[in-house]
């Protein structure tokens, strides 16, 4: 082959019929040297759907139960990536697949006990000569890449606190629309988030650790919670010989749909334990999620008006002084006719598995983003749709 020859990609997503999936599908096929993008998915008639949407001499699908692991391994084994852009309870199972296709591994991300466990794959991955990323959406994903950014700088590190600032201008026009996967959300209004504080881990209960920050326009005074997230989990291993004390991330949702959403919750619809409805056992939280999620393959009628503020706000020394680096980024892009918050999910995990598939990132194992990417190389990824990056760095005299 020519050096000069730009070597040709080859990358599935396994869910690649569901919404989540979307943004990364059009940013791949938009890519020259992404070669393939295969669309893996239990629903033969969603992938239908999803093909003859992107019209796109790229795209190949194939039926598979992500539960059949040498199944999925088959149809993985000539890909260079996979990104599971299915539910996160499913990323252990394409990572078994990997492991045995030798294919590497990214994922949109997963809350904090999902993480644990996939980060104790990485002898495994290690060992079968790949790489996996996990949680590789905007948060985590951006964020963890925005506060390696800081991390860099820094000498040590003591203090990282994560804000996720999401809102809505074209709510009443939307109804109840979910800035990204409902179930993940329903997770983190209803399970005990976590904190890591002076060196240890803190259970704490849902929506603890309420903050009111003044964001510039159009966010706006907003107030922020802990949620269960993975980057409680990951960063404290990524950091630990800069001395991290703590790490805490924060959520603001849209106010309307939150008000909404814990409605629900609060008069049991957020509830897994069947009832009898006319004779069918139904959880309600299946219910909820039937009627209120889009179907795959299909989108709105209305552009929607949904932006996203990430900041890392990141506390160390440099050279004995005490230093404060906060990063950020404002998504309040809508490519492709999608929400903020799906573009914002799907897109970097392409980054991501585009850095894999182009050996962008070399060392072979299990990594959170903040251990493994390149910070340069990821940031020309965004620019290339537009996101771009600010840092604020304020030092002690």
């Amino acid at each position: 082959m020519n050096l000069k020859e730009e070597k040709k990609l080859k990358i599935a997503i396994s869910g690649g019929a569901g919404r989540q999936s979307l943004s990364a599908i059009y940013d791949l096929i938009e890519t020259s040297d992404v070669e393939k993008v295969l669309l893996l998915d239990i629903n033969e008639e969603a992938l239908k759907i999803r093909k003859d949407l992107l019209k796109s001499n790229k795209i190949e699908t194939a039926v598979v139960d992500l539960k059949d692991t040498d199944a999925l391994a088959k149809a993985l084994s000539d890909y260079d990536v996979v990104i599971n852009g299915s539910s996160h309870i499913f990323n252990m199972d394409v990572m078994n697949a990997c492991i045995e296709a030798k294919t590497n591994y990214t994922d949109f991300g997963g809350l904090f006990h999902w993480a644990v466990e996939q980060m104790g794959r990485h002898e495994d991955f290690k060992k079968a000569g790949i790489t996996g990323i996990v949680g590789s959406g905007s948060a985590p994903g951006i964020v963890n890449v925005l506060t390696k950014y800081a991390t860099d700088r820094l000498d040590t590190v003591e203090d990282i606190l994560i804000l996720d600032a999401i809102i809505n201008r074209s709510a009443k026009g939307y109804g109840f629309v979910p800035p990204y996967a409902l179930n993940t959300i329903i997770e983190e209004f209803t399970m005990n988030n976590y904190e890591f504080k002076d060196g240890n881990h803190l259970e704490l209960p849902p929506f603890s650790g309420k903050m009111t920050v003044d964001f510039p326009e159009p966010y706006g005074k907003l107030n922020l919670y802990n949620m269960i997230h993975s980057e409680v989990a990951t960063m404290p291993i990524a950091y630990a010989d800069k001395g991290i004390k703590n790490v805490a991330f924060k959520l603001a949702l849209p106010t309307l749909f939150e008000e909404r959403l814990r409605f629900l919750i609060e008069n049991g619809l957020g509830s897994e334990e069947k009832i009898n409805v006319k004779g069918v056992e139904i959880a309600p939280r299946d219910f909820l999620l039937e009627v209120f999620e889009t179907k795959p393959g299909k989108g709105g009628t209305t552009t929607p008006d949904d932006m996203k503020l990430l900041r890392c706000i990141v506390t160390g020394t440099k050279g004995g002084k005490k230093c404060t680096y906060e990063v950020e980024t404002d998504l309040h892009h809508h490519p492709w006719g999608l929400s903020n918050g799906h573009f914002s999910v799907g897109f970097p995990g392409a980054i991501t598995a585009k850095m894999l598939g182009r050996g962008q990132i070399r060392e072979k194992g299990f990594f959170s983003g903040e251990q493994a990417i390149d910070t340069d190389i990821y940031f020309r990824e965004l620019e290339k749709r537009d996101v771009h990056v600010f840092a604020k760095v304020t030092e002690e005299l």
